[in-house]
């Protein structure tokens, strides 16, 4: 997670951003944008650097054959060794968004280049440069005097609380591709901005291995564990995950397997297959342990749903944090006379 106290702006720059299908063409502009009005400055600060500041998932630039290869690797580089490159590199960095605007569907929009001094990441200050694209304009009313009386008239612009897309590359990790946030609010296109434009790959630290565990382990629920086992044993699992996760600072896989499948060796044995498959799908390997990232482990948890559903319109709600209760008070059963499921629930007290 960044930390921005220190942090300065000491460059930004405005470009248009076309449409290469449609043949509108990109704008830029040969000069710094001036910041210093204090309300502007302090506006542009907040939008372009609030959206990261509980941001976890890190990425790397990257490119199959060398790194170098990698035009926006090769534009941040040239600006992190010498910041007076930053306005030729912009528009570098401006026609390169162009070249991936060949979509009807990508949108026109502005976009602000800018560089920062001095973010505090992984116990050291840095450079960093971020990029936001403002796809949308929002309507907006403005009052007017004319003689006596007052009128509204409406008006559209950037609303600095909503980005649409955005990255900031920190001059850290150079020889691993840099350490870069994104951030992507309207994904019409999920490979525009993160695959064609920047073409980043998961940082492999313990926040990515924490992220694609829990990740593996949602998925393996719903594709193994419901489908062969039931939606009970599903509620179990996820419980049972969270709760393995929430008593460890250090997770090791194999001691996960021996310890979640401890009854169930068939379970096990699918487990380690679909880590298998999982690991090749998202051309990554998990490693003999791992430091439990706690933001990202909560950020995973608010998104697991651990509850049943019915065809009856009822829904059972289970609590994550207590999966031997899961187990403990609730059976499930077959009706023989009305021909249907059930579920039987034990309880002392309704709260």
């Amino acid at each position: 997670m960044i930390q921005t106290e220190e942090t300065f702006i000491s460059q930004t720059i405005l470009h248009k951003i076309g449409n290469k299908h449609t043949e509108i063409d990109n704008f830029v502009s040969n000069n710094l944008l001036n910041t210093e009005d204090e309300d502007l400055y302090k506006l542009l600060f907040s939008m372009s650097l609030k959206p990261f500041g509980k941001i976890n998932e890190f990425y790397n630039f990257t490119h199959s054959t060398h790194l170098s290869m990698n035009e926006m690797y090769t534009y941040c580089s040239e600006v992190f060794e010498d910041p007076n490159n930053f306005i030729t590199n912009s528009k570098y960095i401006a026609q390169h968004l162009f070249e991936q605007s060949s979509h009807p569907q990508i949108k026109t929009g502005d976009l602000i280049v800018s560089y920062f001094s001095d973010i505090f990441i992984k116990g050291e200050l840095v450079d960093a440069i971020g990029i936001l694209k403002i796809e949308k304009r929002t309507a907006f009313f403005q009052t007017q005097k004319d003689g006596k009386d007052i009128f509204l008239e409406i008006d559209k612009g950037i609303n600095p609380g909503k980005i649409d897309k955005g990255c900031l590359i920190l001059n850290t990790e150079k020889e691993n591709g840099f350490t870069v946030l994104s951030i992507d609010n309207n994904n019409y296109d999920a490979t525009y901005w993160k695959e064609h434009f920047l073409n980043i790959t998961y940082a492999d630290d313990d926040n990515a291995q924490t992220k694609h565990f829990l990740d593996m382990c949602k998925t393996f629920s719903s594709t193994v564990v419901k489908e062969e086992l039931g939606k009970q044993e599903q509620a179990e699992f996820l419980s049972t995950t969270v709760g393995y996760f929430s008593e460890k600072d250090v997770v090791s896989p194999k001691e996960f397997e021996e310890t979640v499948f401890a009854h169930n060796d068939s379970i096990r044995n699918a487990f380690i297959e679909y880590k298998e498959l999982f690991e090749d799908k998202k051309q990554i390997d998990f490693w003999d342990e791992f430091q439990v990232s706690n933001s990202v482990f909560e950020s995973q948890k608010r998104k697991i749903k651990n509850e049943i559903k019915l065809d009856t319109h009822i829904q059972i709600k289970l609590d994550l944090e207590n999966p031997a209760s899961t187990k403990e008070y609730l059976e499930k059963g077959f009706d023989e006379e009305k021909q249907m499921h059930f579920y039987k629930v034990y309880f002392n007290n309704e709260l």
